[in-house]
């Protein structure tokens, strides 16, 4: 009588061994650990990014403060509008310069900027226009 073996490698190997090995479980990890660790880097970065925009949000605020609470007067005198270090929100300070323009009658560069400090770090925001003051004498 012959018995018909339909698939000679079942004959060799049990039935037992049909899960996965040591190595494609390792192979396996080995993926998941690195798809985790490019998720957390993405997320720390995009928690810096954000408070990037926090602080420059903010520094606009008190760019919009300052300049309402400190406007630009065309008085006869250039030193009423320069302001000197306003603490107008907590760790942001706002200042305001004025310079002359060579070579220009009664024409200034004004300097308007907040700076603050974060992490030991300073940074700043700036906005740079021109005044004429017709006043002036």
């Amino acid at each position: 009588m012959k018995s018909a073996i339909k698939n000679p490698q079942s004959a060799i190997r049990p039935r037992a061994s049909l899960g996965f090995t040591l190595v494609e479980a390792v192979v396996a990890l080995a993926i998941l650990s690195i798809g985790i660790f490019v998720i957390v880097e993405a997320t720390a970065r995009c928690l810096a990014v954000i408070r990037v925009s926090r602080n420059y949000q903010t520094a606009r605020a008190v760019l919009d403060q300052g300049e309402s609470e400190f406007p630009l007067q065309p008085t006869n005198a250039v030193s009423d509008n320069v302001v000197q270090g306003e603490e107008l929100a907590p760790g942001y300070t706002f200042s305001r310069e004025l310079e002359e323009v060579d070579g220009e009658a009664k024409l200034y560069i004004v300097k308007t900027r907040v700076t603050w400090s974060e992490s030991g770090q300073a940074s700043a925001e700036e906005v740079v226009s021109y005044l004429y003051f017709p006043n002036e004498e």
